[in-house]
């Protein structure tokens, strides 16, 4: 809030009574509540009928988040809870309308719009999608209704626990643009060697390739997470023996924008940005559209310096 916001009241009830389990964070001033859980509580929440209704919901363990909605948030977050690609999802955050006031589609969707930019504005975590969320046509008047409904959704979600929508100093902590060390610098070095072959990989991560009917990916470990670098290649086909997760995820990727086309090859596609997976094997599978890829083989370091 800022020093020019009203005085307010957030009231944080515990129906069960336990202090890490669900909350019900509510303003009696406004029509929005937000209900604030963490993802192991959720067959014990949906089984009391606190999430039956229409809503926009965030799943994030402060680092990655992803931003839904849905007419029927517990069957959509049961569905979540149950997909590897999901498995960061440690807390869960609903918004929705309190009791006479229920969400309808057009302000479930464009809280899914607005939380998601706002998510990615901001910087603090990285923002997994899955179709590109897009803003609802509405009339003026109604844009100003949600206007004020979002200001009170945001200030709740702050108080249920919701960190990823901070800033630092009121300046988005994601990264900015600036300009490389040297570039357009008159003092810069022209006479230093080019090489070729550096690793891109974070410091001590080695890394590993995969080549599948002329497709190439490279990727490496991150945590507990494999890693598919930018400007690797996905396989635009999908054999049939590829089971229905795998089929699921690779409708996701290509739904996600991220794919970019490759001049003078139709069959493969190439990534713009990196993206993570459970596992080597979940890797493999999601880019080659196979049920039995290529194995991931480590890459030897190979750079080559190019004398000036």
């Amino acid at each position: 809030m800022t020093k020019s916001s009203p005085p307010c009241t957030t009231i944080i009830h515990r129906p069960h009574g336990d202090l890490s389990g669900y909350r019900l964070v509510c303003d009696r001033a406004s029509r929005v509540v937000v209900h604030a859980f963490p993802m192991s509580a959720l067959a014990a929440v949906s089984a009391s009928g606190l999430l039956a209704a229409p809503g926009t919901y965030i799943m994030t363990d402060g680092r990655v988040a992803y931003v839904g909605e849905s007419a029927r948030v517990s069957r959509r977050l049961a569905d979540h809870s149950t997909d590897p690609s999901k498995i960061f999802a440690r807390d869960a955050f609903v918004v929705g309308g309190c009791d006479g006031s229920m969400f309808d589609k057009s302000l479930a969707l464009d809280f899914q719009f607005r939380l998601t930019r706002q998510a990615v504005d901001c910087g603090a975590v990285t923002v997994a999608k899955g179709l590109n969320p897009v803003q609802p046509q509405m009339t003026a008047a109604d844009a100003s209704t949600h206007d004020r409904i979002y200001a009170d959704a945001l200030r709740l979600l702050q108080d249920a626990g919701c960190r990823i929508f901070q800033s630092v100093d009121g300046q988005p902590v994601g990264p900015q643009e600036q300009s490389p060390p040297g570039q357009n610098c008159p003092d810069a070095d022209d006479n230093g060697p080019m090489t070729v072959g550096v690793t891109t990989t974070p410091l001590g991560a080695g890394e590993f390739e995969l080549r599948y009917l002329g497709l190439w990916a490279r990727g490496y470990w991150a945590g507990d997470r494999f890693i598919v670098a930018a400007l690797s290649e996905v396989r635009s086909q999908t054999n049939g023996s590829v089971d229905a997760i795998t089929r699921a995820r690779r409708e996701e990727l290509f739904s996600a924008g991220v794919l970019s086309e490759i001049p003078g090859v139709a069959d493969r596609r190439r990534l713009t940005v990196a993206v993570a997976f459970p596992s080597t094997s979940i890797a493999a599978k999601t880019v080659c559209g196979a049920h039995t890829p290529g194995k991931w083989t480590p890459v030897s370091p190979r750079a080559v310096w190019l004398a000036p």
